[in-house]
């Protein structure tokens, strides 16, 4: 009973890491597409590549955070 408690304990460790590397990754990603908005087409006149970038960058942001927040909450037990 024991050995199945410290298994599952070991795998939520791991995924609690993969977790953080993804989210960290994330947030890695929404600094260029933040910064540089000219890296995105336009689409047409009215939805610019300013638009396009900043709510791409908002959403690997949200994401990342989000993972980190579970992968640090995960690593708390």
């Amino acid at each position: 009973m024991m050995e199945a408690a410290k298994d599952r304990f070991k795998k939520m460790k791991k995924s609690s890491k993969y977790l953080m590397y993804t989210g960290i990754i994330f947030l890695i990603i929404s600094i260029p597409t933040f910064l540089d908005y000219n890296m995105f087409p336009t689409i047409n006149s009215n939805i610019g590549p300013h638009q396009l970038s900043s709510w791409i960058s908002f959403f690997f942001t949200f994401v990342g955070f989000i993972l980190l927040i579970m992968a640090f909450g995960e690593e708390d037990l």
